[in-house]
């Protein structure tokens, strides 16, 4: 089984679960990478959950090979992060809540229907 490389942005407390849940419950997925606003929380986590590496945001999303970005930022937060995903060309799965206001949640699922991308979140 190949398996679909995941990139995270946001390593704070919710992400614990998010990084556990990937790689016991879903054998498909591969934590190739993880970025935070703070350096160090990326690393702890990358570190912890033997993710290969530990790097900015722009690095995680101009990494090839992941194909899924977990957005795991604070919730004003969201529409921008996933923005920044889509226009890299990567599907996104973001925590909750999807969007603060119609309007951010429209422009993210405008971006990924003319991108061809999958856009997903926490119920």
């Amino acid at each position: 089984m190949q398996k679909v490389k995941v990139g995270v942005i946001g390593c704070g407390q919710i992400s614990g679960i998010y990084l556990k849940n990937c790689s016991q419950t879903f054998p498909i997925l591969e934590v190739a990478a993880c970025a935070d606003l703070v350096p160090e929380l990326a690393r702890k986590r990358a570190e912890e959950y033997q993710i290969p590496h530990a790097c900015t945001v722009e690095e995680l999303l101009a990494d090839p090979e992941i194909e899924i970005v977990l957005d795991l930022t604070i919730p004003w937060a969201h529409p921008e992060v996933n923005r920044q995903i889509l226009q890299a060309g990567k599907h996104v799965y973001t925590e909750k809540p999807f969007a603060l206001t119609a309007a951010d949640a429209d422009s993210v699922l405008n971006l990924a229907q003319a991108k061809g991308l999958r856009v997903g979140s926490a119920p």
